[in-house]
């Protein structure tokens, strides 16, 4: 029973964008792993960071990745990405949630051949 006060509680301390993020539509992709630390301090000087990592191939094994969670909204005016590190199947480390424009988004999901027509999208949206 005190474990429904437990959760409540928890949901209310979620960072400010993690609660933003939930409204959001996620798209899971799996990137080679490199040194986790370095990626999250390049990532907050610089998004673009992300159209450098390489996707795992879909047949590959995976025993050490990084999964990017990108968060978007259905028209691409708000957008954000969260790594997690994993090895050997478990969760090793979470990164921030780092703001995203929509041109550097469009250009992440395409490297996993994800195509969307950004200018398309935005006239039919008006």
């Amino acid at each position: 029973m005190l474990g429904i006060f437990k959760r409540k509680k928890a949901e209310a301390d979620d960072p400010p964008l993690k609660k933003v993020v939930k409204d959001l539509k996620c798209r899971k992709i799996n990137y080679v792993d490199e040194d986790f630390e370095d990626l999250c301090r390049r990532m907050k000087n610089d998004p673009s960071v992300i159209t450098g990592l390489k996707p795992v191939n879909y047949y590959a094994i995976k025993t050490k990745y990084i999964m990017g969670l990108i968060y978007s909204k259905e028209d691409f005016s708000e957008n954000y990405v969260q790594f997690l590190h994993f090895e050997s199947e478990r969760q090793t480390g979470k990164s921030d949630i780092y703001p995203m424009n929509a041109e550097l988004t469009v250009r992440a999901l395409a490297k996993v051949g994800i195509m969307i027509d950004l200018k398309k999208l935005r006239e039919e949206n008006g």
